[in-house]
């Protein structure tokens, strides 16, 4: 299934170019802020610096997710409404329901992945320019270089893909889940 899934995203790139963006931009946007937590972290950088850059991070992070999750949820959740019809003739065709949430989980990941690659060089300026902010704010030292490691990174990485294949299992349980019932229960008529 992954494979067809794979092909699918292949085949009708229109069809996910909603659900790219919204990774991409929720991708970006909590990348660029946890940027802050590895600026934060790094060396010679003062204690007021730091409580500015990680209560920014902490707050817009967090926000940041909820965000993702929602933007993803809803451009899924149409994308497996407009597929309904495919959706019901991979079930008759001898699909299960393993098989058809594995397909959709596998292209919301894969596009999820495209999305948060293209989000790290956007997130990496965000994250500079954020601190710059901040200087020019006078909340944050001008001693201050930004840093963009391994909590930007795996955080953008780790929301968006979860939030994605989380977004596509509500998706497909709110499309499939009626549907599925009816056919279960035709066959148990017959």
């Amino acid at each position: 299934m992954l494979v067809l899934a794979l092909r699918s995203v292949r085949e009708r790139p229109g069809r996910f170019l909603a659900t790219l963006l919204s990774a991409f931009l929720g991708a970006a946007i909590v990348m660029a802020f946890n940027s802050l937590h590895d600026t934060a972290g790094a060396p010679g950088v003062d204690a007021v610096s730091s409580e500015t850059l990680r209560t920014a991070a902490g707050v817009v992070g967090g926000y940041g997710t909820l965000l993702v999750f929602f933007a993803v949820a809803s451009a899924l959740t149409v994308n497996v409404r407009q597929r309904a019809a495919e959706l019901e003739l991979l079930r008759c065709s001898g699909a299960t329901p393993g098989q058809i949430r594995r397909m959709v989980v596998g292209e919301a990941l894969a596009v999820a992945l495209v999305g948060t690659a293209a989000a790290v060089l956007p997130a990496v300026l965000g994250g500079r320019l954020l601190v710059e902010l901040f200087q020019d704010t006078g909340q944050v030292a001008a001693s201050v270089d930004h840093s963009f490691g391994a909590v930007a990174l795996s955080s953008g990485v780790g929301v968006t893909l979860v939030a994605s294949a989380g977004a596509a299992l509500l998706a497909l349980r709110r499309v499939t889940r009626g549907r599925w019932r009816t056919v279960q229960r035709r066959a148990v008529r017959r």
